[in-house]
């Protein structure tokens, strides 16, 4: 049924002799709402093409009521506008701010860093051995924290005092820190070979000695079995202090080292 003859189906009554213009226009938007999404792409060309055109026989009536419309597409259409800034401005405010919180958390992880490496530079100034040694323990300490390696401060065990520990490819890492004078000449490598081997199976370790080994120490291990330690000096700390990334690539690249040649020792030089 067209929408002329729905149209004169609702006159039935015979109010009109002929059913009204605004009636059938009525039963066309009907017909074309029932299309959905068809229907109302319809509809919107259909006023589109109204508020461009003009009518030089509407009545007043028709004139004011044709304005009206124009003036409400436009209104929404300035609405959408408002909007659609609206959420340009939000996504790029969220945007900067977002960036803006990234900065200032790259900003606090360098200041932490940068505190950690003065804290290293003024040890060297520590005449006291004693006590140079002590807050070497506790600057590992923080290190590995800021590191997020989980450590543990140094303990003691019947017979056995540990400088800390921190977890490092799944596996409790124990910590042997030197501050002495001269390089270390490997005597005390046997002490911390039997503090690890009275732990578990997985239990590994790093000898800290931050003036580093003399040569003979670190060729003397490569004869004594399996190799459970390795070795790193001060140098490595120092790059581990001024790179943004950090100690974890120079531990892989030292334990990867060790694992395929069975060297404690790599030389920051040579990473």
């Amino acid at each position: 049924m067209d929408a002329r003859k729905q149209a004169e189906a609702r006159n039935a009554g015979g109010r009109y002799d002929k059913a009204p213009k605004r009636l059938v226009a009525q039963e066309v938007l009907a017909n074309l709402s029932a299309l959905t999404d068809a229907g109302a792409s319809v509809v919107a060309s259909l006023i589109t093409s109204m508020t461009k055109s003009s009518f030089p026989d509407a009545t007043p009536k028709a004139v004011l009521a044709l304005d009206s419309m124009k003036s409400a597409i436009q209104n929404d259409r300035s609405e959408q506008e408002q909007r659609r800034k609206q959420e340009r401005d939000d996504r790029a405010n969220s945007i900067r701010s977002s960036e803006r919180v990234r900065e200032s958390q790259r900003a606090e992880v360098q200041a932490k860093r940068d505190g950690l490496r003065d804290r290293f530079s003024n040890l060297m100034m520590e005449a006291n051995s004693q006590r140079r040694g002590y807050l070497l323990e506790t600057f590992l300490n923080d290190l590995f924290d800021f590191e997020e390696l989980d450590p543990r401060r140094s303990f003691k065990l019947l017979g056995e005092q540990i400088d800390g520990s921190f977890a490092w490819r799944s596996r409790t890492c124990l910590v042997e820190a030197k501050w002495v004078k001269d390089p270390v000449a490997g005597a005390e490598f046997g002490a911390f070979n039997y503090k690890i081997d009275g732990k578990s199976a997985d239990t590994r370790g790093i000898y800290v000695s931050v003036n580093g080994y003399s040569p003979d120490a670190i060729r003397g291990m490569n004869a004594k079995g399996a190799l459970k330690f390795v070795c790193i000096d001060g140098a490595h700390i120092m790059r581990a202090l001024v790179s943004s990334e950090g100690i974890s690539p120079i531990l892989e690249r030292v334990w990867r080292h060790a694992d395929e040649t069975g060297e404690a020792y790599l030389p920051v030089s040579q990473i």
